[in-house]
């Protein structure tokens, strides 16, 4: 080893291995400079109009840095600062010490830049408020649908049992037609069963009139319908009863006829035949 005399090959291994490659290599991929919003605002406000030194620190390096046209990747925003890659923060120092004719220029760009933003955010603005309204709309006709079906599911609930009961209660006041055909064919006692039917169907439309204007539950509605059909039943079957009665009655009436007829018709021939032995005697 000799003084002052480097060898690039035994060098460039002690930095390999002190690990100073790798953290160039770091700092070439990362953002090692970095300033604070309002360390840049108060170091370039000077070259600066009126017009962009009263925009907020944020804002007045993020109008530079476009106008600027700086690569997006060579600087990042954060909270309270910008970072910078390598050399980046050294170009942008010197642009912006340029000339003032170059200045000139750039102070254009940032208007245009701003107005260009703000357009933006304008247009970002109404497109929001649209959103919103469409939004608002859709929630407005969600609620109603589902106001809706709820109120139709409880309504359901509270007079489904109403319905139901009013069609079981037509249908038994449709089958009073078969009572008036069987009374019809009664000979004997037609203006009781006929008074009988009568109660039943008031008692048929008191209870239709009960169910159309109060508020009953199934359980009442099924008590009161059964009792009317086994009131119906019952009628039907006395009913029945009744003319099977007529008809015995009906049938024994033709067979003391009958025999009637014929006891008289021996009779008859018991006096011929008694006639015609006294002829003889004579």
């Amino acid at each position: 080893m000799v003084s002052h005399q480097f060898e690039g090959a035994q060098i460039l291994s002690q930095l390999q291995c002190s690990g100073m490659v790798s953290v160039l290599d770091l700092m070439q991929g990362g953002f090692p400079s970095r300033a604070l919003f309002h360390e840049l605002y108060n170091m370039y406000q000077k070259y600066m109009p009126p017009k962009l030194t009263r925009l907020d620190p944020r804002l007045f390096c993020k109008a530079l840095f476009k106008a600027l046209g700086l690569n997006e990747n060579d600087y990042k925003f954060g909270l309270t600062r910008v970072f910078f890659r390598p050399g980046k923060f050294a170009e942008f120092d010197q642009i912006m010490k340029s000339d003032p004719d170059h200045l000139a220029e750039l102070v254009k760009k940032v208007n245009t830049w701003l107005i260009h933003s703000r357009w933006k955010k304008v247009q970002w603005c109404a497109l929001s408020v649209i959103k919103l309204k469409n939004k608002i709309l859709y929630r407005t006709n969600a609620c109603i649908n589902m106001q809706k079906t709820v109120r139709m599911w409880l309504c359901k609930k509270k007079h489904k049992p109403r319905i139901d009961g009013l069609v079981k209660v037509r249908n038994l006041k449709k089958r009073m037609a078969r009572f008036n055909e069987v009374v019809a064919g009664l000979k004997e006692g037609k203006q009781e069963m006929s008074k009988k039917i009568q109660e039943l169907e008031d008692a048929i439309d008191t209870l239709m009139v009960k169910i159309k204007n109060t508020v009953m539950s199934r359980i009442d509605i099924d008590h009161e319908y059964r009792a009317l059909v086994s009131r119906s039943e019952q009628l039907l079957t006395d009913m029945q009863n009744k003319k099977k009665e007529e008809e015995e009655r009906e049938r024994l009436k033709r067979i003391q006829e009958e025999m009637e007829r014929e006891r008289k018709r021996r009779e008859e021939e018991e006096q011929r035949r008694k006639q015609e032995e006294e002829e003889r005697r004579l």
